[in-house]
């Protein structure tokens, strides 16, 4: 009698402490350490190692890019170089657009491939204002990726004399364009500096500043929250040349302020790829002890799959290719590097001419 009255005990006692701990955070049982982050950046990037091959030669060379940026490791430059041999046929359809006074033509045919969401039916709208913009975005996401790689060719240099030649004032002056381009914008005030151009830091920070003014993010639709976010977080890394080099928050207080104060906002509101990004900022900072990075970190971590070794989407999707780059942010994020490697640079390698 004594032994069943003591079994019906542990049994409830059991089924109490079930209960109590099945909502538990799941972090809890791994330890809120920076051992347990590094842990699921680990299983992370090994399952994308052992299936890199699956991504698009762009994509691959994406992720090889950042894990280089983080560790110095040179495993992965035939990703890069394949990517260059890709970019130097492209920049020869690009110099033919040129040839043809064909920007406008090639901007719509880009626009084809776009799908029906809310943000591409924006972008097809934009196209009324500034109907050569992909082609001018295009060129420079070119053209910084052969900077980044620190190489140089008379094709490349020929398109950057054009480029460069281009007003990108409009772009900045209109809400719309932001509304529908506010990273891309960020990263073209950045890139055209970067390469030689003008400065068009300032307008786009004003511009963002008037189509997003702080205190009205309560009357902002998931997509163009999504888009502030990004346009704000993009300014830093762009600035940083993408992983390559820290940066200062006294040149973006403004941006970190926002951060500080809206971070338990952003971490209940934004997706995963925002949120990862968000606490990259404070990485290339080197704020490593923020409340904030803390908060992105958790977040990202509690999302991990241990199954599939990846970050699912918002919608559960478990796609390699598809979810490339929320889960390389979230291996840089979760490893949380301290030292940074400029590169990979490909002249060593290959026979191409040196900037």
């Amino acid at each position: 009698m004594k032994t069943a009255l003591l079994g019906l005990i542990l049994v409830g006692f059991t089924a109490i402490f079930f209960v109590i701990n099945r909502d538990e955070d799941p972090l809890s049982s791994i330890g809120k350490t920076a051992a347990a982050y590094r842990g699921i950046a680990q299983a992370i990037k090994a399952n994308y190692d052992q299936q890199l091959d699956r991504l698009t030669g762009y994509k691959a060379s994406h992720y090889a890019a950042r894990i280089y940026r983080i560790s110095g490791d040179s495993a992965y430059l035939n990703y890069n170089l394949r990517d260059l041999e890709l970019m130097t046929g492209r920049v020869e359809k690009l110099l033919q657009v040129v040839q043809e006074d064909a920007a406008i033509e090639y901007s719509h045919a880009t626009a084809q491939r776009w799908s029906s969401s809310p943000r591409a039916k924006l972008r097809r709208e934009s196209l009324a204002i500034a109907p050569d913009f992909p082609y001018y975005l295009n060129s420079l996401g070119i053209l910084r990726r052969a900077a980044e790689y620190r190489v140089c060719a008379p094709q490349f240099e020929q398109l950057k004399t054009h480029v460069l030649s281009h007003d990108y004032t409009h772009y900045f002056s209109n809400p719309l364009m932001i509304q529908a381009w506010a990273a891309q914008l960020a990263n073209v005030a950045v890139w055209v500096k970067l390469l030689g151009g003008d400065d068009y830091s300032d307008e786009f920070t004003h511009a963002m500043q008037q189509v997003y003014p702080h205190g009205q993010d309560h009357l902002l639709g998931v997509q163009q929250y999504q888009n502030k976010l990004y346009g704000l977080t993009h300014i830093i890394l762009a600035n940083s040349e993408y992983y390559q080099r820290t940066i200062k928050r006294s040149d973006f207080a403004w941006i970190f302020d926002y951060f500080d104060d809206h971070i338990d906002t952003i971490v209940a509101r934004a997706s995963v790829d925002v949120i990862a990004e968000v606490g990259i900022a404070y990485l290339l900072a080197e704020e490593f002890d923020h409340p904030a990075l803390e908060k992105t970190k958790r977040s990202i971590a509690q999302q991990y799959d241990a199954t599939y070794q990846m970050i699912p989407s918002h919608t559960g999707k478990f796609d390699i290719a598809a979810g490339s780059h929320r889960n390389i942010l979230s291996i840089m994020l979760l490893s949380s590097p301290r030292t940074l490697y400029p590169g990979p640079w490909l002249s060593g390698v290959a026979e191409i001419m040196s900037c």
